[in-house]
């Protein structure tokens, strides 16, 4: 699949989103592929989805019981409002055996293994009611104390050289230790520095993205019905549109969100595509590699009633175990005459 290659890109083209024949593009952009509704997921109808994030360490003294403060925290790295009270619930403190720019690629990747992880699970800490800093020697394996003497033999430069380790403290929302992070600060050992202070800030872990709508081509469907399905096991050991490799059994839900703005819109807002949908359907993916679309359904229960030929309409798939937030797939679905012949 086509993943992008650039964080800017320098045009965006709108569809038309009424009714479009098969196979037409209007001139106005790719053609439609037309489906009678079993939709076949296919590189030529997939979105691109390029990021970069950058964690700015801070330098600390070794072998100390360091200072963590997350109080500062009121934007998530994807610019979301945080309450550093309410929404800061399990704090992390993670030792990689990797380099920082080593890290920093893996993440963006979406590739990232915990074999790298020095000690799994990682000390965590919960804070109790309106806490927002705590001491290092404070933080807990599983609720298990560790002794200042096991935190400095991991904190120890000699054993895991700055090079080639890099130490993590993020803040997360929920107790699944790794998932739901909001923000990250990465610190290195440094014997030169005096510094015990490790803070959080709305700028510890910097996000560019970009992402491409306006060169798939989008999906024609039956209109007004819900009676379709997707079907993305073809895809399975190709590459996603974040540049990794497809695990066709790694999708855990779907998403349908229904949008007032235009593909070219959406793409500045791609990363808050679940607060923006006026319409948002989703479904958790059982075993197999097939999204039967009748399964959706919105928060208050109300079932997928199909597309129709206004506004944006999309569906995207995604991994709910991958660190980044973005689909593994996703396309734009517009009503289509029929009969039509199937992909």
């Amino acid at each position: 699949m086509k993943h992008a290659n650039s964080l800017l890109y320098a045009t965006a083209a709108c569809f038309p989103l009424l009714a479009i024949a098969c196979g037409s593009s209007g001139g106005e952009g790719p053609s439609v592929t037309c489906t009678d509704g079993n939709i076949v997921a296919s590189e030529a109808n997939d979105y691109a989805f390029s990021s970069t994030i950058t964690l700015p360490p801070v330098t600390v003294t070794s072998m100390s019981n360091l200072a963590f403060d997350w109080g500062q925290v009121t934007k998530d790295f994807l610019g979301h409002t945080v309450d550093p009270v309410a929404d800061l619930n399990t704090i992390v403190v993670m030792l990689w055996n990797m380099s920082l720019g080593e890290f920093e690629k893996e993440l963006n990747a979406d590739s990232l293994q915990t074999k790298y992880l020095v000690a799994s699970p990682p000390p965590s800490l919960m804070p109790s009611t309106g806490m927002t800093s705590a001491m290092l020697y404070d933080f807990t394996i599983n609720g298990n104390s560790i002794t200042p003497a096991m935190f400095n033999m991991d904190f120890d430069p000699v054993a895991f050289p700055p090079a080639s380790t890099t130490y993590l403290l993020a803040a997360q929302t929920g107790t699944n230790l790794g998932t739901g992070i909001r923000m990250l600060q990465a610190f290195q050992l440094d014997d030169a520095s005096t510094n015990t202070a490790v803070t959080l800030t709305n700028t510890s872990a910097q996000l560019k993205y970009t992402a491409d709508l306006h060169s798939l081509h989008p999906t024609g469907v039956p209109a007004g019905t819900a009676a379709i399905s997707l079907d993305w096991g073809p895809l399975d050991g190709q590459t996603n549109a974040l540049g990794a490799t497809f695990i066709a059994t790694n999708i855990t839900s779907a998403i349908v969100g229904h949008y007032t703005q235009t593909p070219a819109e959406l793409e500045t807002q791609f990363l808050d595509l679940q607060l923006t949908a006026t319409e948002l359907y989703t479904a958790t993916i059982p075993p197999g590699t097939v999204l039967d679309f009748t399964t959706l359904a919105d928060s208050s229960g109300k079932p997928f009633p199909g597309v129709d030929g206004t506004g944006t309409w999309l569906v995207g798939l995604t991994c709910g175990n991958c660190k980044n937030p973005a689909p593994w797939y996703l396309t734009i679905l517009v009503p289509a005459p029929q009969p039509c012949a199937a992909q």
